[in-house]
């Protein structure tokens, strides 16, 4: 994984330093360390404050540990900060799912919407974004969009067998005889 450009006076033995202390706070969230993970981000954020990896990974430590409302901000700002890649992708997600649980559905959805737009190839940015029209009241919309993932990625046969049908009903959820 790259780190994103940093603005700064720092030599690449910083930036290698500084992805290596990153790797090490992710395998203690993975090994469920979660208090040790958040301090060493933490401390990483007094020397980095403004780089866009440190900013998403202290984002994301608020977020394992349910504090959502804390990790939005951190999102926003690695975002701005120019986060880039596989990186910025996961953020947008996460920054959208965290934007929904917390009740922001709107945001939540143009959020999500250009996680989607952006990376057109990633199906989980679509499925969240499915989420956030349910909670923002759109459920059409959301089954529509889970429909459409479904039929674009499955390789289950009975599924598919039914796909012509499927790939219409994404589109006429309340179509009934008398209706």
């Amino acid at each position: 994984m790259d780190i994103p450009p940093f603005s700064g006076d720092r030599s690449e033995t910083d930036e290698a330093d500084l992805l290596a202390a990153i790797q090490t706070a992710r395998q203690l969230r993975r090994d469920d360390e979660l208090e040790r993970s958040q301090a060493q981000l933490l401390a990483l954020m007094e020397e980095y404050p403004d780089h866009p990896l440190v900013l998403f990974e202290v984002g994301g430590s608020y977020d394992v540990m349910g504090e959502v409302e804390m990790a939005i901000p951190y999102y926003r700002r690695a975002i701005d900060a120019g986060l880039e890649g596989p990186d910025r992708q996961e953020c947008l997600i996460c920054l959208g799912s965290s934007l929904r649980v917390a009740g922001e559905h709107d945001e939540a959805v143009e959020t999500l919407e250009q996680a989607a737009d952006e990376f057109p190839d990633n199906n989980s940015g679509r499925v969240f974004l499915a989420l956030a029209h349910y909670s923002n009241g759109d459920p059409d919309l959301a089954i529509g969009t889970l429909l459409a993932v479904l039929l674009e990625t499955t390789n289950d046969a009975g599924i598919l067998a039914y796909a012509d049908t499927l790939d219409y009903y994404k589109d006429n959820l309340d179509e009934t005889l008398d209706g």
